[in-house]
């Protein structure tokens, strides 16, 4: 995965007119890329289930990967996961609502087997929009690097547009925590609202709500474009006849990472969606 190096010319712009004039709410459009189209998953219709397609304007081949939060025990879904490691880049772990207070010994094997076969494992991090305690934070950090041997932390409900200035030195913090666990640390964060939150995270997970939620998204204008690797998007709730629409948005939306589910509150990442077969078959057509 790309690092963000000091003194990068391409984000040094991007940020000077972010912070020139960010305007969250309001996105310019699909972004650019190489060559690509109209790329049809190879699922067919077994089971019932309708084909998926993504069209997500043009995108350049390799550049989109799934990313699956497996929010359930290791077992026969994971299998199915880690069977895919050729379009899942990511899976996001989460054992008790946070790492628990004792090392399961499925999840110490099925992160293994992920991470052997090149796939992130990031464990998952409440944060309650930064308020939640952060002593409670670094403890969730620390049991994760204690119990198990995960990539990185993704550090889930990020902050809200009025507080990236106000909380952006915790974030820091808690970044420079889980490097500190490891070498080559990956750290994700979920919010769209702070966009020099990137030059210190590997992926600003911008969109992890239901699919009613997703139609009504713009894209933040602060994105720079061609940084697809850097961008995240999981949407649950979303109709079997939906799943192209959803993926084809995120796609053009320019994310790289992206993932739909027909899971429903109150876990809707607690299993795999019914079409997850389908779901790779179109991310697979497009590498």
């Amino acid at each position: 995965m790309r690092r963000l190096v000091n003194g990068d010319l391409g984000w040094a712009a991007c940020l000077c007119v972010a912070l020139a004039a960010c305007n969250v709410n309001s996105g310019d459009g699909p972004h650019n890329a190489g060559t690509g189209g109209m790329f049809g998953g190879g699922g067919g219709s077994n089971g019932g289930e309708p084909n998926i397609r993504i069209d997500g304007g043009t995108v350049r081949r390799g550049t989109i990967h799934l990313v699956v939060p497996a929010y359930f025990a290791p077992g026969a879904d994971w299998q199915r996961v880690l069977s895919a490691s050729d379009v899942v880049g990511m899976i996001i772990f989460n054992p008790s609502n946070g790492p628990g207070t004792a090392t399961d010994p499925a999840y110490v094997t099925g992160i293994a087997q992920a991470r052997a076969a090149g796939i992130l494992v990031l464990g998952y991090v409440a944060t309650d929009y930064g308020q939640r305690a952060e002593s409670d934070i670094n403890a969730d950090v620390n049991g994760y690097y204690d119990l198990y041997q995960p990539s990185g932390i993704y550090f889930a409900e990020g902050p809200m547009a009025a507080d990236c200035d106000t909380l952006q030195p915790e974030y820091q913090r808690l970044t420079t925590l889980a490097r500190s666990r490891g070498t080559q640390v990956y750290v994700a964060i979920g919010t769209r609202f702070c966009p020099t939150y990137i030059t210190f995270s590997d992926l600003m997970v911008e969109f992890a709500e239901d699919w009613a939620t997703y139609q009504s998204y713009t894209v933040p204008s602060w994105m720079p474009a061609g940084s697809a690797d850097r961008f995240c998007h999981f949407i649950n709730s979303v109709p079997a006849g939906d799943a192209s629409h959803a993926l084809s948005m995120a796609v053009g939306y320019g994310a790289g990472w992206v993932f739909a589910t027909d899971g429903v509150q109150p876990n809707p990442w607690g299993a795999l969606p019914s079409y997850f077969d389908q779901e790779l078959a179109a991310v697979r057509a497009l590498q």
